[in-house]
């Protein structure tokens, strides 16, 4: 089962990260206050300006490239959709700005989700007074999509123990079957393991708040994290205002 525990510890970059002690909520102003500039530029400059400033934390940030390169992927078919989309009705210099801001606003997100612990950023987003009904919604769906995925992995290692080899097409009515049969029982065992793991979380005081024994507070490296974003977006509000020129 080795192989599924590397594919779900999704936590396990965030907790040799550079930025794994920075306060969750910190990183969550900090990177929601750049995307809203961001999303807001029109100027090249100011773009490439903001997108430097994340390539350059993403480069210190000990996170391997290689899997913020396959989580980016994911998104890149709805980048250039919507850069091909401009590039026919306002032009290629509109065209690459939109398709920049959206892969430096999608970097960002995956920076902060890759060097922040699940619970840590549902604690954030408890303290910007999200719902907790929202925030208990979120901590399910995350835990039920691993059991989804383990019980997958023990249902594919079942079939091959009984010797399953696969149909010869997509048209194959014993591939089918088998394939069909095999997503019911995926799901049955998963719904069964989510209430067991929901009973317990009731028998140890669970009231739909989640609690730890660390406590969230600000400190100077907090401080000097949340400046460095200041600057960049102070920079890149001048830029794109003209007040500050800078022309490539």
């Amino acid at each position: 089962m080795s192989h599924f525990k590397d594919r779900t510890e999704i936590d396990a970059f965030a907790k040799t990260s550079l930025f794994y002690s920075v306060d969750p909520r910190v990183k969550l102003l900090c990177t929601i206050a750049l995307i809203v500039v961001i999303a807001l530029l029109t100027s090249l400059e100011a773009v490439i300006l903001a997108g430097t400033f994340v390539l350059f934390l993403i480069a210190i940030s000990k996170v391997p490239i290689t899997h913020l390169a396959r989580q980016f992927a994911m998104a890149l078919i709805f980048i250039l959709f919507a850069a091909l989309s401009m590039l026919f009705y306002r032009g290629w210099e509109n065209a690459l700005i939109i398709g920049l801001r959206i892969s430096v606003c999608v970097l960002a997100l995956l920076l902060m989700v890759t060097t922040t612990p699940f619970f840590k950023m549902i604690k954030a987003l408890r303290w910007m007074h999200i719902p907790k009904l929202m925030a208990s919604l979120l901590m399910f769906t995350y835990r039920f999509i691993f059991l989804l995925l383990d019980e997958m992995d023990r249902m594919r290692l079942a079939r091959q123990a009984r010797g399953f080899t696969g149909g010869r097409s997509l048209l194959d009515k014993r591939a089918l079957r088998t394939v069909s049969n095999t997503i019911g029982m995926t799901f049955v065992r998963a719904n069964a393991r989510a209430t067991n793991i929901y009973d317990a979380l009731l028998m140890r005081g669970y009231s739909g708040e989640i609690r730890d024994f660390e406590n969230l507070r600000m400190r100077p490296r907090d401080v000097a994290f949340a400046a460095c974003f200041t600057l960049v977006v102070a920079l890149t509000i001048t830029i794109e205002l003209g007040v500050m020129t800078w022309k490539l």
